[in-house]
């Protein structure tokens, strides 16, 4: 069996554990061993916006934005880093700036499914239903057994939008 990437590691972590916490604190202490990893630096933008999301608290969006602008100046085409950047931006209220970003993750990196995921979140909430689609089609085409990109879909299908993003995204609808 050959050795997991620190990626799968950390995605294990969030996702089959749910120990989000723990993979902060793992990133951490790589970060601070090695202050110029850029994927380490991108994973802990990923793991901040997962905890604001389990948290509902949005502070770690805009912690998230900062470590994935750190990721990107050490390497602009990371697709975590810009897929981060995308999901705290969308967080934040600034979807029509996430769809470049994200568009940007998903010529990076065509088969990262959670760059697609959000690219349809950011497409959606930007007005953009046709485009939105076909990101989310894309993105269960990738992984169709994926519980999360699933229940996207079925909300988008169904014009609901996540309460956290309601007052924030304002061009929807």
């Amino acid at each position: 069996m050959g050795k997991v990437s620190l990626r799968d590691e950390i995605f294990t972590l969030i996702y089959s554990r749910n120990r989000v916490d723990e993979a902060i604190l793992r990133l951490n202490v790589m970060i601070k061993a090695a202050p110029e990893n850029s994927e380490a630096i991108a994973l802990k933008a990923y793991s901040l916006n997962k905890l604001a999301n389990i948290r509902h608290e949005w502070k770690y969006s805009g912690h998230a934005l900062d470590y994935a602008e750190r990721a990107l100046a050490l390497n602009p085409n990371h697709d975590i880093a810009l897929t981060s950047k995308g999901w705290a931006l969308i967080d934040l209220g600034r979807a029509r700036e996430a769809v470049v970003v994200l568009e940007q993750a998903t010529r990076v990196n065509s088969g990262n499914e959670w760059a697609w995921y959000n690219l349809a979140w950011a497409q959606y909430l930007s007005g953009n239903a046709p485009a939105s689609s076909e990101s989310i089609t894309t993105a269960l085409a990738i992984n169709p057994n994926n519980p999360i990109l699933q229940r996207g879909k079925e909300m988008m299908g169904k014009g609901e939008v996540p309460s956290h993003l309601k007052a924030r995204n304002l061009t929807h609808g």
